[in-house]
């Protein structure tokens, strides 16, 4: 695609680039489009602070500030129009640091909906050891999925789909959960690796979590290296999403039975305590709806009460799905880019 070749099954997908660079990326996709029109310039090693306002309350752009050997220096830098795509953390911080005269509260922010139902994804799985290798360990990814649990399952709020995990190096599949009575290291862990590793299959699948308002994001009184005070998370899951998270997983270990797993094993959900999820699919402090009472921005990523900002990215999931969410994400982008436009 683009000159770029097939994916080779390296297996290298996480945490490396892609030695054949057939991953997709922002670095070998949008960028260099958006380099190729000449109207496109990336800053680096700088951070925006807060969003720049008229005297009038309007967006007029944004105030960044970069670490010059060690001096901090600060400039404006004017938009007719500016975007957000920061992550459900980081825009809702920012948008909390743009405190003026005119917007006490924060840019957006006049409802306190700004940080608010902030959500990730519980991630319950089961892992099955198979009787002959079998190579779960190939790239690119996720192969073999059902979507049959994302929707109406009985006395259960919401659900997600299920499938095998992203490629899982030694590493990785080491620090994850083992069988009852296997060690965390000597010989027997290297005899359980060993073999282990090459028979076993691991089921996952993200759960719809339920939002709470309680979930949030708030600034600390701690600030980062650029003098910006950094996000304070506070809240946690709502107890029903951890039923279906061990509804979740349940299904995953019958999947894995039928499947012909000879041994299985998992973390139980039902004894876990709560916490926050907001991390790895970070959605939901800026969503999007019709009532600027209970919703940050309307239905084009437009922010409530501010023709010319608008955000493009997770933070305006109502729900965050049962799904990643990086393809709604990009979704909405090009939806949003049509209102920008």
């Amino acid at each position: 695609y683009l000159g770029r070749s097939a994916c080779v099954q390296c297996g290298e997908c996480v945490g490396f680039a892609c030695p054949s660079n057939s991953k997709n990326g922002s670095h070998n996709t949008m960028l260099p489009r958006a380099f190729a029109t000449g109207k496109c310039v990336m800053l680096t090693g700088t951070q925006v602070t807060s969003l720049a306002v008229d005297p009038a309350g309007k967006v007029s752009g944004v105030i960044v500030r970069t670490l010059v050997d060690g001096v901090l220096e600060e400039k404006l830098i004017r938009a007719r129009r500016v975007v957000l795509a920061a992550g459900a953390i980081e825009t809702a911080r920012l948008l909390l640091n743009s405190r003026s005269a005119h917007h006490p509260n924060g840019i957006g922010n006049h409802s306190d909906q700004v940080g608010r139902h902030l959500q990730g994804h519980l991630y319950p799985a089961a892992y099955g050891r198979m009787s002959g290798d079998i190579q779960d360990n190939r790239g690119p990814g996720v192969s073999i999925a059902t979507c049959d649990f994302n929707h109406g399952n009985p006395g259960i709020v919401g659900g997600g789909m299920l499938a095998n995990e992203f490629v899982v190096l030694p590493i990785i599949f080491w620090n994850k959960p083992r069988p009852e009575g296997v060690p965390a290291w000597g010989a027997a862990n290297k005899q359980y690796m060993r073999h282990a590793y090459r028979q076993a299959c691991q089921i996952t699948g993200p759960v719809q979590e339920i939002p709470q308002a309680t979930a949030r994001v708030t600034l600390s009184k701690t600030r980062d290296q650029m003098g910006m005070p950094v996000a304070k998370l506070s809240g946690t899951v709502h107890p029903e999403s951890y039923r279906t998270a061990e509804f979740m997983r349940q299904k995953a270990m019958a999947w894995l039975q039928a499947a012909g797993a000879t041994e299985l094993w998992g973390q139980s959900y039902a004894t876990l305590p709560l916490r926050l999820t907001g991390g790895q699919h970070q959605a939901g402090t800026c969503r999007m709806g019709d009532d600027p009472q209970t919703s940050v921005a309307d239905k084009w990523g437009r922010v409530h009460g501010h023709e010319n900002l608008f955000i493009c990215d997770g933070s305006l999931h109502v729900t965050n799905g049962g799904f990643n969410p990086v393809l709604t994400i990009m979704a909405l982008a090009w939806r949003n880019a049509q209102a920008i436009a």
